[in-house]
């Protein structure tokens, strides 16, 4: 099978086909986390801190644990010692270890200060008022552009700790530093005919998928912790729950059902280690559902960035120089600080390739505010606001059309980008791109604004980006194939169908490689103990890294059953044709169908 001809040639792939679950979608069947918890589980809430920054002095439970139904309610005095990530990511997290399950510090507003669980809901919100929680509380810091050197520290604990040299200080309260840079940025500068200085300040984006974070844990016969949730990195999960129960990584089972929505927050593991800490604790089976205003404020919102831009260019708009300096606000926690800030550079400077020098300049700071996480452009889209609000100034400035001032500097294929880990830009349409934009908006007739005639004008306006699909040298994606009795395959994958489809694509792909039909091969939903490992659904990856992995391993499946056919045929595996429903032999028109070599094989 040719995979090059084009997608006019394709079978499946680049066709319109039902989704895999659509079915079970429209007629409302039991896919989501919720509705495969059983009735009777612990419901578990957590009760907040109504302090941005404070230690807890005393918790007196007596009257709430005598609450009918009430199981439990665990403190921190009930957790490991043992602080841990919650961030997605892989293996040595650049997050630094910094959380417990349950604190004696509270460090903002909704942090988890108690877990309770009981039989009902209404038992335990009885439970939730009769807790009675003191407070020392404690001066805040509220300004992200205060909080690096701040006396006031966020994290003063001795046993926080950073994995990963990412300039991470938990007594100077950053999470993440780092410079990089090409050329002498301030000679360059110095020598520009303009230059545009501007500030800007991209405030943090909480993000709202139709379905909240939410997670159903219990014990299963051999004592292993089993967990459905609703999350974009089931592996990941798996080591965070290894790590914050201080349990080996082989008694933990994570199982991901349909997803209503994700977005990059359920790469964080927001709700997944509390009602699995009671799960182990008592080991019964418990859920956790989150509230919308849970949701909302206390989850994993974008970061907050202020960005410091610096853009030089000569009179004919050259630009010459970018040096870009960006303070992140990664709130109580450090999940993906470290990593979210590099891409506010990384995805912006390397745009404009044809610069003589660049730097970029990072800090990212805890302070006592809800730490945020991940979410769509990862941080990307804060720098990318900066740097092209910062090029049509100049283009103002310079009194040129900022689509002219672009085409005039903007990186194309085949160029060396520096600012990008001095990697060559091999896969860049960017300047045909912006032809077909200016030619479908009409921007030559629009710019750079119509008078409507009614004391009114319109304007049009241009902005660039650039996005990957994976992480370089980071991501992984795999699947396993196998054939079954009767000849019907069994797909398993790792990767998270958070809604975006990749169940239904990667199925696709799969039917395509085997030339057969999709009701032939049989999808598997991600289980720690059965799928084969990924990375998870995040950065664009899932059809291009996973989707890679579907190609190579339908190669090498059919490589194996036209070598079985072979065999079954009694001649050599080079006289064979396998064209997806059956084996045949070139030099005699034998054949054995893919149904037989299935059964033959079991």
């Amino acid at each position: 099978m040719n995979m090059t001809e084009g997608s006019k040639d394709m079978r499946v792939v680049n066709q319109a086909v039902p989704k895999v679950d659509a079915e079970a979608l429209v007629t409302g069947k039991a896919v989501y986390t919720n509705d495969l918890a059983p009735s009777d589980c612990l419901i578990v809430k957590i009760i907040r801190s109504p302090h941005a920054h404070a230690l807890i002095k005393d918790i007196n439970t007596a009257r709430a644990e005598a609450v009918p139904g009430i199981e439990c309610i665990l403190t921190y005095k009930d957790c490991p010692d043992k602080r841990f990530t919650l961030a997605g990511q892989t293996y040595p997290e650049a997050s630094p270890y910094d959380r417990l399950i349950l604190d004696q510090r509270m460090r903002f507003v909704g942090d988890a200060a108690a877990i309770v669980a009981g039989t009902s809901e209404e038992a335990v919100k009885k439970a939730m008022k009769l807790v009675r929680i003191k407070y020392e509380v404690l001066e805040p810091v509220l300004d992200f552009r205060t909080a690096k050197d701040n006396p006031i520290l966020v994290h003063p604990e001795d046993n926080w700790k950073s994995l990963c040299p990412v300039g991470a200080d938990n007594k100077r309260n950053l999470c993440a530093q780092g410079v990089s840079e090409s050329g002498d940025i301030e000679a360059v500068l110095a020598d520009c005919d303009y230059v545009v200085d501007r500030v800007y300040h991209t405030k943090a984006n909480q993000q709202a998928m139709m379905e909240t974070f939410r997670t159903y844990t219990c014990l299963d016969t051999y004592g292993r912790l089993n967990v459905v949730s609703s999350t974009q990195v089931p592996f990941h999960v798996r080591r965070i729950l290894s790590n914050a129960l201080d349990i080996p990584k082989s008694k933990v089972r994570v199982i991901k059902p349909r997803i209503g929505g994700g977005f990059g927050a359920k790469q964080t593991a927001v709700s997944e280690v509390y009602p699995a800490l009671v799960t182990w604790k008592t080991g019964k089976p418990a859920k956790i559902i989150f509230t919308r205003e849970e949701s909302l404020t206390a989850s994993s919102p974008r970061h907050e960035m202020e960005m410091h831009v610096r853009l030089g260019a000569d009179k004919e708009g050259h630009i010459r120089g970018i040096d870009l300096y960006t303070l992140s606000n990664t709130g109580a926690f450090g999940e993906h600080g470290p990593t979210t800030v590099g891409l506010s550079g990384h995805k912006s400077i390397p745009l404009y390739g044809k610069a003589e020098a660049f730097r970029f300049t990072y800090d990212v700071v805890y302070t006592n505010v809800m730490s945020s996480g991940a979410y769509r452009g990862y941080g990307a889209t804060q720098g990318l606001f900066a740097v092209e609000s910062a090029v049509n100034e100049l283009a103002k400035i310079l009194d040129m059309d900022p689509t002219v001032l672009r085409e005039m500097n903007m990186v194309r294929e085949g160029d060396v980008m520096p600012a990008y880990y001095g990697e060559t830009a091999e896969s860049c349409a960017l300047d045909r791109c912006l032809a077909r934009a200016k030619e479908m908006i009409g921007w030559d007739e629009k710019y750079p604004c119509r008078d409507m005639g009614n004391g009114k004008v319109r304007g049009v306006g241009v902005a660039m980006a650039m996005q990957g699909s994976g992480i370089s040298n980071v991501d992984t994606g795999s699947v396993a194939i196998k054939v079954n009795d009767d000849g019907f395959y069994s797909l398993m994958i790792g990767a998270t169908d958070m809604g975006t489809g990749c169940d239904t694509i990667l199925s696709q792909m799969a039917a395509e490689c085997l030339a057969c039909d999709m009701e032939d091969i049989i999808v598997h939903g991600v289980d720690t103990d059965t799928s084969p490992y990924d990375c998870g659904s995040y950065a664009s990856s899932t059809t291009y890294v996973t989707g890679m992995a579907v190609v190579r391993t339908c190669e090498a499946l059919v490589g194996k059953i036209c070598e079985r056919g072979a065999e079954y045929l009694g001649c050599s595996v080079d006289d064979v044709e396998f064209n997806g429903a059956e084996v045949i032999n070139l030099k005699t028109g034998e054949s054995i169908t893919r149904k037989e070599i299935g059964n033959r094989v079991m």
